[in-house]
């Protein structure tokens, strides 16, 4: 007959396995502390829930929310805007690139923008970029003072 012979490791792993359960199972059923001990268990399960719930709900608002804008950018794309609207909307976007964005002119007609005065060569290219995105830009007149920023 043959015999099956386990590897000694497994074997050890099976017996580390049963201690640590054994330990566990004696920690939460112990008569002095355990009690206690499963409460505490209830409310870590019981928040880790309540916040996977929470952040799965802010997740799906905000997807359903950048979903409707998304639609509404896409819906409005082809308006004519205002030019003052515009001026204020890409106003608005150079003083995310600019340090110095209220020394930047901003002028618009027809959808064509406009944009004169000083600004530093690094900033140049994010403010351009920033420029064309705004809904209602047609076209950019760029007419800045580039020059390099005094260290």
């Amino acid at each position: 007959m043959f015999r099956v012979r386990r590897a000694r490791s497994l074997d050890g792993l099976v017996l580390v396995l049963a201690v640590l359960t054994g330990a566990a199972l004696a920690i939460l059923l112990g008569p002095r502390r355990g009690t206690a001990r499963r409460a505490w268990i209830r409310q870590k399960a019981s928040s880790l829930a309540r916040s996977g719930r929470l952040r799965a709900e802010r997740t799906a608002r905000d997807l359903s929310q950048r979903a409707a804008g998304r639609r509404h950018e896409l819906e409005h794309a082809d308006e004519t805007v205002a030019d003052d609207v515009l001026v204020e909307r890409v106003r608005a976007q150079i003083g995310k690139r600019a340090t110095h964005a209220a020394a930047i002119e901003v002028r618009a007609s027809a959808g064509t923008v406009t944009i004169s005065g000083p600004i530093a060569r690094a900033e140049v290219d994010g403010v351009l970029e920033i420029v064309s995105k705004v809904r209602g830009v047609k076209a950019i007149d760029v007419r800045l003072e580039v020059s390099d920023p005094l260290h």
